[in-house]
């Protein structure tokens, strides 16, 4: 794969990844949204009929001690239990309903959810306490200004903080407003976005009309924690990401350099090596001049010579290998027609005994590219002698055809690789370690080059081998 592809591989992915989680948090933040929306107007429906109770059990209060105009002080502080433990004495669900016969609670006999459960007991509870509204409200008015108080303060306790407006409504009068409290001087036009709620006094006749202004504005300040690390949580993210990408890029623009270091590097090696050949040649061979002892340099200098020749091309090959230019040329090819006169070059330059024998069929065919498939030949039998140790060299590649592939596999007798170093014989530049010591000269490009050729052609290249006995690659080619 080419490092541009990854590049920009790994870009979408980022990004995908970033779309993702801002999608999957907006969500999240969303449904955190709602639900804290809800809650907080059910806290207000509660601040208004808490306060209610309050002001009902307040004028309960001023009936007892027969004190109908007295002023209730502001510092006075109720709770909804201390309430009814000092009321329950003084009026029950029983006198009221005594009371009231015209009036009759509906209930469910028999509830089969929780739910059904909880619906039955709040509509007793309101009811009770809109008959507790009826007997009491004919004796001692409601004080508006009373529970307009008590409102306030419920509100703070519940930490729901924003200007409001309250109104008593009575229906009959054509919806005529008996009382008014605006916390704010405000002008009109402010409450247009405000959210409403009506607590029922007595059905029909009087509500009380809370508007609160800037609704949003509470939810999202009781949301303040919550967003604040939300949002520095998804910059440092998208912070790491945009680092991590202008990391990549600038190891791209690295790579890119170093990839054309050395092809300019191995291009301009090739001329003077072609005029060291030319040179030792002629010195070599029309030079009669020189002793013994100076062929015998002469011979040493033209195999130094061979050997880096060999891996100038070796580099060159894979430069072109990888260019986004570059392209196979695949075709039916008889494996003998290759493997003969590669079989006769490595016997003849090999600078000890050597015996390969080939077990392929004359009219084995495989479909590949014929320049490709005679260098990756031609680097595994390489391989084979090189590493052949200090036992005779002995060879043999066979083939095999199946319905699904044709494979091609050169075995040895050599040195063999360990387990551990099976897996990484393949990569770029990775050489079997030995010490200090590297008797085998090499870049550890060969079998990099066969691998990702294979790869190229849809195939796959095999080992298996075992320390002191010998190797055996395999190339997979599918039909």
């Amino acid at each position: 794969m080419k490092t541009r592809l990854r590049f920009k591989i790994i870009a979408t992915l980022i990004c995908l990844s970033l779309a993702g989680l801002l999608i999957s948090q907006g969500y999240w933040l969303k449904g955190l949204y709602v639900s804290n929306k809800k809650n907080t107007w059910d806290k207000i429906e509660e601040a208004m009929r808490m306060a209610d109770y309050m002001e009902i059990f307040l004028r309960l209060d001023s009936l007892s001690k027969n004190d109908f105009h007295g002023e209730i002080s502001p510092q006075f502080s109720f709770s909804q239990d201390t309430a009814w433990e000092k009321k329950k004495e003084s009026i029950s669900l029983d006198k009221i309903m005594e009371s009231s016969p015209g009036y009759t609670i509906q209930y469910m006999e028999a509830a089969k959810t929780l739910n059904e459960y909880l619906q039955m007991i709040g509509t007793l509870e309101r009811n009770v306490q809109i008959l507790m509204h009826q007997q009491i409200d004919s004796l001692l008015p409601i004080n508006y200004a009373q529970f307009n108080t008590l409102l306030k303060d419920g509100l703070q306790e519940r930490e729901i903080a924003a200007p409001y407006r309250l109104r008593v409504i009575r229906q009959e009068a054509k919806d005529s407003v008996l009382y008014t409290y605006t916390e704010t001087s405000r002008k009109e036009g402010s409450w247009k976005n405000a959210v409403r709620f009506t607590h029922i006094i007595e059905p029909g006749e009087y509500y009380y009309d809370l508007e609160i202004q800037s609704p949003d504005q509470i939810v999202f300040r009781q949301m303040a924690g919550i967003l604040i690390s939300s949002f520095l949580l998804f910059v440092i993210i998208l912070i790491a990401f945009v680092y991590l990408l202008y990391t990549i890029l600038r190891q791209k623009t690295v790579e890119e350099l170093k990839t054309d270091f050395t092809n300019n590097m191995t291009h301009e090696l090739k001329t003077p090596i072609s005029v060291a050949f030319a040179a030792n040649d002629v010195l070599l061979n029309y030079s009669d001049t020189i002793n013994e002892k100076q062929r015998k340099y002469l011979n040493i200098v033209r195999e130094q010579l061979n050997h880096l020749s060999g891996l100038v091309e070796q580099i060159l090959t894979l430069s072109v290998e990888n260019r986004s230019t570059f392209r196979l040329h695949p075709e039916s090819v008889q494996v003998a027609d290759v493997l003969t006169p590669l079989i006769e070059q490595f016997k003849l330059k090999a600078d000890k005994p050597v015996s390969i024998i080939s077990e392929i069929p004359d009219r084995m065919a495989v479909t590949a590219d014929r320049t490709h498939l005679y260098n990756m030949l031609s680097n595994l039998i390489g391989n084979a002698i090189k590493y052949s140790g200090e036992k005779p060299c002995r060879i043999r590649i066979k083939s095999a055809l199946s319905s699904k592939e044709a494979t091609l596999s050169v075995t040895d007798e050599g040195i063999g690789i360990s387990e551990a170093n099976q897996k990484r014989v393949f990569d770029k530049f990775y050489r079997v370690p030995n010490g200090n010591l590297h008797d085998v000269k090499g870049f550890g490009l060969g079998l990099y080059y066969v691998r990702d050729m294979m790869a190229k052609h849809n195939g796959t290249v095999t080992v298996k081998s075992q320390p002191g006995k010998g190797s055996m690659f395999t190339l997979h080619f599918k039909n």
